[in-house]
């Protein structure tokens, strides 16, 4: 069940492209490398829907984007999905909002790569602090919305017995959010993001979109709707097993 970095790059790193793109981030910062390079994907594959629930049922709504520039155009050296994925194995479970926080200021690691460039960022930000602080708060709020809905998809599949996988690196460098053997699924509508880096693989790639368009809010999180997941089952089974 567990998926390694060396899974993922043994998966995906079989283009020009893909080799292209992951040499350029290998060379750059070498303690974000090391980071992902050495995690595992277990415990985010073994939640299970209640559970992503029951996080979301903790978590408020992320309100309005930032309206502060320097802050909604922040980008830290550790991509959100490094953080959350850090988060979810180093605590063995899936938090809510108030959990996620505390973590993310009391655990050495995570303050690190998310805690003290946030500060650093509303301490650098043109604009007084208190809305700076506040704009910080709902871009990491959004961000962290996003991947407890995205969580539930791949705990409600697997729930189905369909074995999704994901992981940072397959995430942020190879830009798949997340997958079935060679079926790149895409959880959040639009355009597939990693087409350009896989087009040219053989054996092929396949990408669908789950076409999970309309949603139900649970706690502060619009969670795809039940119908909407049946249909994306069906439609995964009809796709992986056909006949």
């Amino acid at each position: 069940m567990a998926t390694t970095a060396l899974d993922v790059r043994r998966t995906f790193n079989v283009t020009q492209e893909t080799r292209f793109h992951f040499n350029w981030w290998f060379s750059r910062r070498k303690h974000v490398v090391e980071h992902v390079m050495a995690h595992t994907a277990d415990v985010v594959h073994r939640l299970t829907p209640e559970e992503v629930v029951d996080a979301c049922l903790a978590t408020p709504g992320a309100g309005p984007p930032p309206d502060v520039v320097d802050i909604r155009e922040w980008r830290p050296e550790f991509a959100f999905p490094h953080v959350a994925h850090h988060v979810v194995e180093t605590l063995g479970r899936l938090p809510g909002w108030d959990e996620f926080r505390e973590f993310c200021e009391s655990d050495d690691r995570t303050r690190s790569m998310l805690w003290t460039p946030a500060q650093e960022a509303i301490a650098d930000a043109r604009a007084d602090r208190s809305r700076a602080r506040d704009a910080m708060r709902r871009k990491v709020l959004a961000d962290f919305t996003a991947f407890l809905r995205d969580t539930y998809v791949v705990a409600a599949l697997r729930r189905h017995g369909v074995d999704v996988r994901v992981h940072p690196l397959a995430d942020v460098v190879f830009q798949v959010d997340a997958w079935v053997e060679r079926l790149v699924l895409n959880p959040r509508g639009g355009p597939q993001r990693s087409a350009d880096l896989l087009v040219h693989a053989m054996p092929p790639f396949f990408f669908h979109d789950l076409g999970l368009t309309e949603s139900e809010r649970v706690g502060g999180v619009p969670l795809p709707t039940r119908a909407q997941l049946d249909r994306a089952v069906r439609s995964l089974r009809a796709i992986l097993y056909p006949g």
